[in-house]
């Protein structure tokens, strides 16, 4: 009788919750080489002001929680000059920006903003070099944040994750295909090896043309860790009318402005990409289905500008900005967060093997879980606490009752071990 009543306190869910969920707003964005002078993009053809005023309304329309920027000149005044004549206006005080980073060459780099009414920096981080060991053309932003649930006093007990903002190199040919792929390599180590996290995105101008570069595929085909589509839309994007909703770049068809790319919308360059534990909302936090658009891209402007005949997805001041910003278009995609722990309907039992052949080394996002077997006479034959790497041997082979814990939550299934 008392391992029957062991068996069903385990079993017992501790604690009852309705969960609330907010919504959070990522944004990828070139603005093309902002305060950044070279003989085609200078005051005249791509005046900072009027980039301002554009980003500003575009923000505003949009209301994104985070932002990359890529394509910003290479210096750390040009992020206050974000936040004061784009961001905090009309009354907004909330947008901060992460650290100044570059490395001793590059006239361009990224800035990481993000609404500090809703985010906090836990840590920053940079990847500047490739895994031999040399720089890569551009520095890889990292920056851990963690979600200010108002739901909640410790900082300890509320999401945290982790954004990456990179800026690959472009053009066509191996040698400009081989670099992307350093740097794909170097962010996949990085987050192997050094995330803390489990939710995990990578937002940037990837300048890739088709999934099946070599580059992309280091992204998507990790052996350990990968990134994930969240739209699921691989294949060759340049120039491919099949992919005509989700290009980002080139806003416009022909242009005498020699700074702005012509050719019309064609290439998907500027993506989001997330961890498998984003889209499979393992670590409260989920990838929002049909959330995810180029902003002023309505499907139907294939080879030519968002603004040639008719274009409702955005409003026409929008869509005005939006074209004289950059040759760029933004990217966003939503993400529930949820407040306060979960739900017992929306917990999720670790997708492991099963039967699961000993020895079973538990690790990845199984970390955020307690486990405890019990066996069927009401044994308890195993235990792995939170954040314990643990290896499950020598049990005899059978039928066990795994206790899942998370946040306050149990769940149990069935576990066939061999």
């Amino acid at each position: 009788m008392k391992k029957l009543l062991l068996f069903l306190s385990l079993f017992s869910v501790a604690q009852v919750a309705t969960a609330q969920t907010f919504t959070l707003r990522l944004m990828s964005y070139n603005i093309l080489n902002y305060r950044n002078s070279t003989n085609d993009c200078n005051g005249n053809s791509n005046s900072a002001g009027a980039k301002e005023t554009a980003l500003d309304t575009i923000i505003k329309n949009v209301s994104p929680h985070l932002i990359v920027f890529n394509e910003i000149g290479a210096s750390a005044n040009n992020a206050q000059y974000l936040l004061n004549n784009a961001l905090n206006t009309g009354g907004v005080s909330s947008w901060a920006t992460a650290n100044y980073t570059n490395n001793s060459f590059s006239s361009l780099t990224n800035v990481v903003a993000y609404n500090s009414d809703y985010l906090e920096i836990l840590s920053q981080d940079v990847i500047t070099q490739d895994l031999g060991g040399s720089a890569l053309v551009r520095v890889v932003d990292v920056v851990r944040f963690y979600y200010k649930d108002p739901l909640l006093n410790a900082q300890s007990d509320t999401l945290t994750f982790t954004v990456l903002g990179a800026h690959f190199k472009a053009g066509n040919g191996t040698t400009n295909s081989s670099k992307r792929n350093l740097m794909a390599k170097a962010v996949i180590d990085y987050a192997d090896n050094e995330c803390k996290d489990d939710n995990l995105f990578l937002l940037g101008d990837y300048n890739m043309y088709s999934s099946s570069e070599s580059a992309y595929q280091t992204l998507i085909g990790g052996q350990t860790f990968r990134f994930e589509d969240p739209i699921n839309t691989s294949g060759n994007w340049n120039n491919n009318g099949s992919f005509a909703s989700v290009h980002t770049q080139s806003t416009r068809s022909s242009s005498s402005n020699s700074c702005f790319s012509a050719g019309g919308l064609d290439d998907r360059f500027d993506q989001i990409l997330c961890s498998e534990a984003v889209v499979e909302g393992d670590d409260q936090m989920v990838f929002v289905p049909n959330t995810y658009f180029a902003v002023g891209n309505d499907g139907n402007h294939f080879n030519s500008s968002i603004n040639s005949g008719t274009n409702y997805s955005v409003s026409s001041t929008v869509l005005s900005a939006l074209y004289s910003l950059s040759d760029h278009l933004p990217v966003i995609a939503d993400f529930d967060v949820d407040m306060q722990g979960l739900s017992t309907d929306e917990f999720k039992i670790p997708a492991l093997p099963n039967p699961m052949r000993q020895p079973f080394e538990f690790g990845g996002y199984t970390n955020n879980y307690s486990l405890t077997l019990v066996a069927m006479d009401g044994r308890v034959v195993f235990r792995k606490a939170v954040n314990e790497h643990k290896i499950l041997q020598q049990l005899p082979t059978g039928v066990y009752t795994a206790l899942w814990t998370k946040k306050g939550f149990t769940k149990a299934s069935k576990l066939m071990v061999w």
